[in-house]
């Protein structure tokens, strides 16, 4: 788009150049509303009708017609008590005029998109902290910020991050690790890192795990990093015998509905457990957490929208304080 732009803008310059003549010692400039007049009488073939497309008086569209004229020095419209038709320099120039318009119509466009893209917010997530825990923060930041629109995008867990590197939305909310230089990091809020189960597991009757209980239990994972994570948290020595990964949490919830395996997943995933009445384990022993954080590009960062959802996200998980997320109030999410 930005190359068209730069095209029509150059164009538009050469037209008004071209087109500018001395008159008195002073130069004489072709205004849009001439053209839009010439133009729009040219294709109509009446200034009665083209008055009325324009939503002037018919003197008015004749005056621009006959200052135009005037400015290029050659009579353009040729008229008669029934109707308009162009002269032979006037077949010449509706071309030109046409084209000037057309340019003056892609600047216009071009201005509203990005005004229209001042007041997009694109958000990427997982699905599960969309479904989980963004639905009142949206509700809320709409209800203050109503002329912002906000688009959450649903991205797979492992790609949220890079989401925002790659420019491809604006803010993002992941577990936290290190990113490139443009990106600012904020924490926001950390979970437990727990286990679902279906009720008819012989563990669901239990209130505690540990996590050596579950070596021989057939866990599915959500993507890469939550198993490398845990990995690290547990020490090189310990290892899960049987391992499986899936690229969405609905997808792992459904494996375990279906008596395939226990899903790893963070505390707040419990609402979602609810479809299938499966039920949410806390693994202790050791208690292992994960911090998410707002993604932030820090080239956009003053852009308009940004600045005020990253405030309000922050001062909204702010009421969480430092217990895991999961076990805020009610009333908070």
């Amino acid at each position: 788009m930005r190359h068209s732009i730069q095209q029509s803008i150059c164009f538009y310059q050469l037209l008004l150049i071209g087109l500018s003549i001395k008159r008195r010692r002073s130069a004489v400039r072709i205004t849009f509303r001439q053209l839009r007049a010439f133009v729009t009488a040219a294709q109509l073939s009446s200034f009665v009708h083209a008055a009325r497309a324009l939503h002037v008086t018919q003197a008015a569209l004749s005056n621009s017609v006959r200052e135009l004229e005037e400015t290029v020095g050659f009579r353009l419209l040729e008229r008669t008590t029934r109707r308009v038709a162009l002269s032979q320099e006037g077949e010449q120039f509706l071309p030109h005029a046409i084209a000037a318009l057309d340019a003056l119509g892609q600047f216009e466009r071009c201005a509203a998109d990005l005004r229209s893209q001042h007041h997009v917010l694109r958000i990427a997530t997982s699905r599960l902290v969309g479904w989980s825990l963004m639905t009142r923060i949206y509700r809320d930041f709409h209800r203050a910020h109503p002329t912002i629109r906000l688009t959450p995008v649903d991205v797979k867990i492992d790609d949220v991050r890079a989401s925002v590197e790659q420019g491809q939305v604006d803010l993002a909310i992941s577990t936290h690790s290190s990113v490139s230089d443009h990106v600012t990091v904020m924490p926001l809020f950390h979970s437990r890192i727990c286990v679902v189960c279906p009720k008819s597991h012989p563990l669901a009757r239990r209130r505690r795990l540990k996590w050596e209980e579950l070596i021989d239990e057939p866990l599915i994972f959500v993507g890469n990093l939550p198993r490398l994570h845990l990995a690290r948290q547990l020490g090189p020595g310990f290892q899960f015998n049987h391992v499986r990964q899936v690229d969405d949490t609905t997808a792992a919830l459904s494996l375990v509905a279906a008596g395939m395996g226990l899903a790893v997943c963070p505390g707040f995933v419990e609402p979602a457990t609810r479809v299938h009445e499966l039920k949410v384990l806390r693994v202790e022993s050791p208690v292992v957490s994960r911090q998410y954080s707002l993604f932030v590009d820090s080239r956009r960062s003053n852009r308009m929208g940004i600045k005020q959802f990253t405030e309000f996200a922050q001062d909204y998980f702010a009421r969480v304080g430092d217990q895991p997320v999961e076990d805020a109030p009610d009333k908070v999410f």
